[in-house]
């Protein structure tokens, strides 16, 4: 893909990684099965997408940017739901591109993630529509209201532009507040 996209614009500038999946399972029915899928698919793809996009970078010679989407997950468990896969494949992402920055600062590649907390999506719609859920959740936001999609666009724009260019290694958490008060 990576390649594909390459050949297609003559260039590689920018990598915005935003596959992700949870698949709940509580922490004493954790099927490796399905651990490795999830592991699989938040974190070694990101390495892997990373790794291509890099080499391109370094071959061209100019740089570029690096963002991964990854979760509020990584620092905040979540009572009462089965994201033990999720949540250390997302705090994984989080020391991996610590690593990537440190070691692709050198050619001028930066790597950073957004870490939102829920976002209004299809893939949480289902829990979003548990009323009880969706209160407790909203309570403990200081801003008071679930994250969008142009949130996490303003974010990932702002990395990916030269407003960013002394940023590397870094997590921005997109939560409405709530980091800084659980």
């Amino acid at each position: 893909m990576v390649d594909q996209a390459a050949a297609h614009f003559g260039r590689l500038d920018i990598l915005v990684n935003c596959i992700g999946l949870n698949r709940e399972e509580k922490a004493d029915a954790v099927t490796e099965v399905m651990f490795d899928h999830v592991y699989n698919i938040n974190l070694k793809s990101a390495m892997f997408q990373a790794q291509a996009a890099a080499r391109h970078m370094i071959r061209q010679g100019n740089g570029g940017k690096q963002v991964h989407v990854g979760s509020v997950r990584s620092l905040l468990a979540l009572r009462g739901r089965g994201y033990a896969a999720y949540c250390a494949a997302k705090g994984g992402l989080i020391t991996l591109c610590k690593q990537l920055s440190a070691e692709w600062a050198p050619n001028g590649i930066s790597v950073n993630v957004v870490a939102p907390t829920f976002i209004r999506t299809e893939q949480v719609a289902e829990m979003l529509a548990d009323t009880a859920f969706y209160s407790n959740l909203i309570s403990r936001i200081p801003l008071g209201r679930i994250g969008e999609p142009d949130d996490i666009m303003g974010a990932v724009l702002f990395l990916v532009s030269p407003a960013s260019n002394f940023i590397t290694g870094q997590v921005l958490y997109l939560d409405g507040g709530i980091t800084a008060t659980q």
